[in-house]
This record gives C-alpha cells, structure tokens and sequence, in this order.
C-alpha cells in the first residue's frame, strides 16, 4: 500500500532525493546521481552482485549500470514509497521499485528497495542504498 507524503515535509523531502536517483538514472545523468550521495555512500544493487564501498567501486558501478541499461531496450519504472521515518538528521526510505525493460534483453522486476540518508546543511544526501528483487512467491 503506498504512502501518502505530506509535501514540504522532511519524510516528502527525504524520498524526493531517492526518486530523483532513479530519474537520474533512467536519463542517464550519472554525475546527478553522485551529486547527492555522501562520500561514505555504499550501495548494493538488486541487479548486479557485489557491494560498493568506495567512491572509485560506486563511480566504477554506475558506468556498468549505464552499460546495461543501453544494452536493454526502453526502460519505465515507477518508484511507491511504502515507509519513511525521520530520525533527526537520518532518514531511512522503504519503496518498492517496478521496472519494465523492453526488448533486446526485456527483464519486469519488482524490487524492495531501502535507503538511509543524512541530513547535511539542511539537505538531504545518500549514505546507503540497496535493492533485492521481491520473489515472485512464498515459500
């Protein structure tokens, strides 16, 4: 069920930066992407195996990400945010993420989606990102 944010509020703020990632990336805007993550940002892909813990393995990362995303055909997605809390200056983000790639290498996923920011002179900015892919059924 997704979550009604008030605008202008600090959780409506927090999940704008993690929407504006995923737009940055549909556009294909790497650096927009960087812009907003802490230099201690880690991130670990629902996609992709490995966890990211440097900025040089993160830039190293989106330039593959990119790579498969041009490798795929066109791409919609649509990001429902599910829980926001605000702790401070720490935010953490729950969404769930539904992306459809057509054809070459056509692949519909839904995945869960968790972030945590840090609030840094007032703005809003990426500790840590991660995605696993929602199974399809229970066990």
């Amino acid at each position: 069920m997704p979550l009604e944010l008030m605008p202008g509020s600090p959780e409506a703020a927090a999940f704008d930066v993690v929407h504006g990632v995923y737009m940055a990336f549909s556009e294909g805007r790497p650096a927009d992407i960087e812009s907003v993550q802490m230099p201690e940002y880690s991130v670990w892909d629902g996609l992709t195996p490995g966890l990211r813990m440097s900025l040089d393995e993160v830039k190293q990362f989106h330039a593959q990400d990119q790579g498969h995303k041009v490798s795929r055909g066109a791409l919609t997605w649509s990001l429902m945010p599910l829980k926001v809390d605000v702790l401070g200056d720490v935010a953490v983000v729950l969404s769930q993420l539904e992306v459809s790639y057509e054809p070459p290498n056509a692949l519909d996923a839904r995945l869960r989606v968790s972030d945590v920011l840090r609030r840094v002179y007032g703005a809003w900015m990426m500790f840590h990102h991660h995605e696993s892919v929602e199974p399809v059924s229970g066990l």
